[in-house]
């Protein structure tokens, strides 16, 4: 089975680099999928990826060497347009041909406010073969959307993105490794869908953990991405969430997921989409002050002789358990303002 998923926007290359300082172009990916599960999929290399609108533009993808299978759109000030339809084609190296359906933004993406509410719940933790209930306190961070002039429904998605701030205890911060900023890149790895009509709605988008996160110590930032969606694409995301919530007990194969990919002139199984979506951007900080307590952390660099601080508390760029995929640097990012 071939998988093909993308999605372009109404935010360009260099847009998006005025607004975080780094570098993004839309991509496309293809691949085979694995007789069970994803973690099995083999990505493929040498296909003829091209975007096409229906106002007869075409533009090419590029392959990334370092990233096979993925397939990059390098046009730096290229974004999508207000009601413009654009689908992907994708020509296999055997010859096989696929291609997406038409998709275009929607005609509404209302920017909303973002809320922080105080909360505490239980959490159940194992100890010596019994489950104990430990209460742990944090914030539940929601948006409002504001009523939508849109008579029809709204199609919305979010994702997220965090970066936090270590401080290497035992140097000075005007040290060339006394400070840092860590990207986690799966620390918020859902995404959350909403769909909504005209009156205003509330919608929790993430549980931050307060007390006891050592991520959160010294500076903590979500870069919220709030993506209009068409219904068909709100479709796929929502049979997607659904798959994935019976993974770990029977689910097959992913063939009753919504698709707007098809096998051109064969009868080939394809799943995926391409979504042409409109975006705002979010950034919230995790502002300590405004708590109604202080939370406590671990004092990880001031320990009891003779045990030695770890090499991080001097060099920060040296921090332990930074996982694959997460980057640390001693830069601080041009968006960075807390």
């Amino acid at each position: 089975m071939v998988i093909i998923e993308g999605q372009i926007s109404d935010i360009s290359s260099n847009e998006f680099e005025d607004l975080y300082g780094e570098e993004r172009f839309f991509y496309t990916k293809v691949k085979y999928a694995g007789a069970v599960n994803n973690s099995l999929d083999d990505y493929i290399s040498g296909a003829e990826v091209e975007l096409m609108s229906d106002q007869n533009e075409f533009w090419d993808y590029t392959e990334d060497p370092d990233d096979p299978g993925t397939y990059y759109l390098y046009y730096p000030d290229f974004a999508s347009q207000p009601n413009v339809q654009y689908r992907v084609n994708v020509r296999l190296p055997n010859g096989e041909e696929y291609q997406s359906a038409y998709d275009q933004m929607p005609a509404d993406n209302v920017r909303g406010d973002l809320i922080a509410d105080e909360i505490s719940k239980p959490n159940f933790e194992p100890h010596t073969g019994d489950l104990t209930i430990k209460t742990i306190r944090g914030l539940d961070v929601s948006i409002q959307l504001p009523t939508s002039s849109n008579e029809d429904f709204n199609y919305y998605r979010w994702d997220f993105h965090t970066v936090w701030y270590l401080v290497a205890e035992l140097s000075p911060r005007s040290h060339p490794h006394g400070q840092c900023w860590v990207d986690e890149t799966y620390y918020l790895d859902e995404n959350i869908l909403q769909q909504y009509k005209n009156s205003p709605v509330k919608t929790k988008l993430f549980f931050l953990q307060t007390s006891g996160n050592q991520y959160t110590k010294f500076g903590f930032s979500v870069r919220i991405r709030q993506q209009g969606i068409s219904k068909e694409h709100h479709q796929f995301w929502t049979d997607l969430h659904n798959q994935q919530a019976q993974s770990e007990l029977f689910a097959p194969p992913p063939y009753n997921i919504y698709t707007n990919i098809e096998a051109v002139g064969q009868e080939r199984e394809v799943y995926g989409f391409f979504g042409v979506v409109n975006e705002e951007y979010y950034t919230w900080f995790f502002d300590k002050s405004a708590l109604s307590y202080s939370p406590y952390y671990i004092e990880e660099c001031f320990v009891i002789f003779p045990t030695e601080p770890a090499e991080w508390c001097w060099e920060c760029v040296k921090k332990d358990g930074i996982k694959k995929g997460d980057r640390i640097t001693p830069i601080k990012p041009e968006w960075w303002v807390y």
